[in-house]
């Protein structure tokens, strides 16, 4: 009588029902089961991804409504997806640089409206404490603020979380609901800021050559920033119809406020960021 390889339930079938277990046979350890295995889960893996993929982008807020009414299984769960956005936002920002999340200290230092005068004096401690002059210390800065970027862009997560929880809190909602859809959020922010906007930038380029545009004005912090403002707001008034069940004007004015307040949140994650980078080094 065999017995549950994983749990020790016997007697066990080809499946056990205790756990799940699937019996081992011998065309398990075929060359021709390995392979199918290799190729179903690829491509099970890959459909399903895209089918979530065009389902966040397409449809502004069903993805998040879709899981907290529990259709899951057809989709990517919102961490893992967040997660595959990051690295393919990290990808497309490793070839067209745009420097929303990963900022070098250059941008801390002269491109800071909100903390220019800590982060000089910061800077200047942190140089005299490691024997240190700006040159070396920009490079160290930044090799190590591109790799906590990664990691602190969960951050943000709460943050929006937070927002959603401040303005639909009648709603009574959970706040595990809302970080679900601030997730469902930010992976869509970085497809359109790693993928759409360096899309749009190229394109602008082009045009304005033609029309006689310097490209630095074409590619200037306040064409993308306009553009991604207009984007987000546009999406989060559907999402939020979508999610939240909330008027046409409370979710016109909360996707208004959301997307004002898109770049002073980054600026956020970039004083944490800078922080976090400092610490690290010393």
């Amino acid at each position: 009588m065999r017995a549950c390889p994983s749990c020790g339930a016997s007697p066990m079938g080809r499946y056990c029902d205790r756990c799940g277990e699937k019996r081992r046979d011998n065309h398990d350890f075929s060359i021709r089961h390995y392979l199918s295995e290799a190729v179903e889960t690829f491509t099970h893996f890959d459909s399903k991804i895209l089918r979530t993929a065009w389902r966040l982008i397409a449809h502004p807020g069903a993805l998040s409504a879709d899981y907290l009414e529990g259709r899951r299984i057809r989709y990517v769960n919102p961490l893992r997806l967040f997660l595959l956005f990051s690295v393919l936002y990290y990808f497309s920002n490793s070839i067209f640089p745009y420097n929303a999340f990963t900022t070098p200290l250059a941008t801390q230092l002269h491109q800071n409206d909100y903390y220019h005068s800590f982060a000089a004096s910061q800077v200047a401690t942190a140089m005299h404490g490691m024997g240190m002059e700006y040159p070396a210390f920009e490079r160290a800065y930044n090799e190590k603020t591109t790799i906590l970027s990664k990691t602190l862009l969960f951050a943000l997560i709460p943050v929006i979380a937070l927002l959603l929880y401040a303005f639909l809190f009648r709603k009574k909602r959970y706040f595990s609901e809302h970080l679900v859809v601030a997730t469902h959020f930010w992976s869509f922010a970085l497809i359109i800021i790693g993928v759409f906007i360096p899309a749009v930038l190229l394109g602008l380029v082009p045009l304005g050559a033609a029309l006689g545009v310097p490209a630095s004005v074409m590619t200037a912090d306040s064409v993308p920033t306009l553009i991604i403002q207009a984007v987000f707001a546009l999406y989060l008034f559907a999402m939020l119809l979508r999610v939240y069940r909330v008027s046409y004007w409370y979710s016109g004015v909360v996707a208004v406020v959301f997307a004002w307040s898109f770049f002073q949140i980054v600026w956020l994650f970039r004083f944490l960021l800078f922080v976090a980078t400092l610490v690290s080094l010393s």
